[in-house]
C-alpha cells in the first residue's frame, strides 16, 4: 500500500494509513467502541524546533508522520460479559511535544542499567538520546532510541529488561497493526514474558500472533519485509489533509 497523494479526506487517510484495521476489529462481536483520535498535523517549524531543542534530526518517514498527524492514538474495548466491557486495545504514538524523556522514563532506564540479564539491549552512550514514543501500560516503556545517527525503537520493561522492536517507526506502527493493539503485544514480538491477563487475550483473540512471535522476530531481523503485513516506506508521505483544504475553501 501506497500513500502518495496530495489531497484526501481525513477519513481516507486513516483509512490507508491503518490499512483498514477498524473494519477487522468492529467485524469481532466481542470488540466494540472502536475509535481513531482525529489529530491535526505538525507544522515544519514545529518539527524543525523539536529538532534544535534535541539536537537530533528526525528519520525521514517520522517527520513525514508528524507532518501528517500530530501522534495517533487508536483504542478498543472488549466484553468480557455480558455487563461488562472494558478499555483494552491501544495502538498508540505520542504527540510531537510528549516526545521526549519523561522523568517516569528516566527512571525506568537507570534502572534498567543496574540489571544483570543475558538478552539483547541497546549499546547506550554518554551521546544517546532516548525519547518516550509510548506508554506501554504496566509492562513498560516503548523507547525511541538515538545513537550516533541512527535511530531503533526498543522495549524497556518494569523489570528492567529490554526487546528490540523496530528500526523504523514506519516498521514498528505496521507491527501494531498486525497485533491488532492487544495489550503487551511489543513484549510478545520480543519474546518476552506477557502478564497472565494480556496472554489470556491473545489466545482468545490471536493465537496465531503467539505461535508466529518468534517466528517473525527472527524473520524480521533479516529482512524488514517478512512476516508481516506490507506497508510502503512512503505510508506516512506528508499530506494536506481534508480539514485543511476546508479552511482554504472557507477563505475563498
Amino acid at each position: 500500500m501506497s500513500f502518495c497523494v496530495d489531497l484526501v479526506s481525513e477519513d481516507s487517510f486513516y483509512e490507508n494509513i491503518t490499512l483498514g484495521i477498524t473494519k477487522v476489529l468492529e467485524s469481532d462481536s466481542r470488540i466494540s467502541n472502536v475509535a481513531i483520535e482525529r489529530r491535526q498535523p505538525c507544522d515544519r517549524v514545529a518539527i524543525s524546533n523539536w529538532e534544535q531543542r534535541h539536537s537530533a534530526i528526525l528519520p525521514e518517514d517520522l517527520r513525514n508522520f508528524y507532518a501528517s498527524s500530530d501522534g495517533f492514538e487508536l483504542t478498543w474495548h472488549y466484553k468480557y460479559s455480558a455487563d461488562e466491557v472494558l478499555p483494552v486495545g491501544s495502538i498508540r504514538i505520542n504527540a510531537l511535544n510528549d516526545l521526549c524523556l519523561t522523568p517516569a522514563l528516566k527512571e525506568l532506564l537507570d534502572f534498567s542499567l543496574t540489571r544483570q540479564n543475558t538478552g539483547s539491549r541497546p549499546v547506550l552512550n554518554t551521546k544517546s538520546k532516548v525519547f518516550e514514543l509510548d506508554n506501554c501500560r504496566n509492562i513498560g516503556k516503548v523507547c525511541l532510541i538515538y545513537t550516533g545517527g541512527s535511530w531503533s525503537i526498543w522495549l524497556a520493561t518494569r523489570e528492567g529488561t529490554w526487546g528490540w522492536l523496530a528500526h523504523s517507526i514506519t516498521h514498528y506502527f505496521r507491527m501494531a497493526l498486525v497485533h491488532l493493539g492487544l495489550p503487551g503485544w511489543q513484549a510478545a514480538f520480543a519474546n518476552l514474558p506477557l502478564i497472565p491477563w494480556a496472554e489470556q487475550l491473545f489466545l482468545l483473540l490471536a493465537p496465531h500472533l503467539l505461535e508466529k512471535a518468534e517466528t517473525e522476530h527472527n524473520a524480521i531481523s533479516a529482512t524488514s519485509e517478512t512476516g508481516l503485513n506490507h506497508i510502503d516506506p512512503n505510508i506516512f508521505k506528508t499530506s494536506v489533509r481534508h480539514h485543511k483544504n476546508n479552511t482554504r475553501s472557507s477563505n475563498q
